[in-house]
């Protein structure tokens, strides 16, 4: 199947892990741009997870932005369930770096460690705010 400036060895608009392409050397035009398929750029740009090349500053610094955040939400709801902290604790630092769900929930044990939370005694999934 032939598309423009490469070809495509399978059947089929869709995309598999076992498609090969190759340049098609006739393809020729001075009208036409040559756009990439942003499917090629995704497998470039590295996963918003991963974190093994975030210096400790860095992470450190995170760590702060999480508890605070947690403690202003907290502040203002006075009590809320896990789901829907860590939900709101997201979607506010998204506009900074993506927190992943783990480093909230490391984030919310050390407040409960330093009391400025507490469990609900009637549910477990329940933070109160404290301080």
């Amino acid at each position: 199947q032939s598309t423009g400036f490469y070809k495509k060895k399978s059947k089929g608009k869709g995309l598999s892990n076992d498609d090969s392409f190759q340049v098609n050397e006739l393809f020729l035009s001075k009208l036409k741009r040559i756009r990439v398929p942003l499917v090629a750029m995704r497998e470039i740009t590295p996963h918003p997870h991963q974190t093994d090349h975030i210096p400790a500053a860095v992470q450190e610094d995170r760590r702060h932005l999480c508890e605070a955040t947690v403690v202003r939400i907290m502040k203002a709801r006075k009590q809320a369930k896990h789901n829907d902290l860590i939900a709101e604790v997201t979607r506010q630092l998204n506009q900074r770096f993506y927190p992943q769900p783990q480093s909230i929930k490391k984030c919310i044990e050390s407040l409960l460690e330093r009391e400025y939370l507490e469990r609900s005694s009637q549910d477990p999934r329940m933070y109160i705010y404290l301080a």
